[in-house]
């Protein structure tokens, strides 16, 4: 069956055949491309996490700076009394005291 046509059947079917080569490799490329975003994506976001880290050490550094100052400007007398008003109002002794048995009892057990 031949049908007439004003373009050279080689013609067609080189485009066909390229046709054909276009819709196999789509998938490929298309998950090659998605691949390499993610890749991409994954890195930027270990970067954000690392710049994250290094300034929360940049301000953990400026607080214990800042804290040190303070200890030592302040009257050791002033910063006794402070601490102990700070430890009557609170639970830490009987946390702290409640921490030290379970990891004598620890201790105990390993033994």
């Amino acid at each position: 069956m031949t049908s007439e046509s004003y373009v050279n059947s080689q013609i067609t079917g080189s485009i066909a055949q390229t046709n054909l080569s276009v819709l196999g490799d789509a998938p490929a490329e298309a998950m090659a491309i998605l691949y390499q975003q993610m890749a991409h994506t994954i890195g930027l976001a270990l970067q954000n996490v690392n710049s994250q880290q290094q300034h929360s050490y940049s301000i953990h550094n400026a607080i214990t700076i800042a804290a040190s100052k303070q200890l030592l400007s302040t009257d050791p007398a002033a910063a006794a009394k402070a601490s102990q008003e700070l430890l009557a109002g609170s639970a830490i002794p009987e946390n702290l005291a409640a921490l030290q048995a379970v990891v004598n009892e620890l201790g105990k057990q390993q033994q």
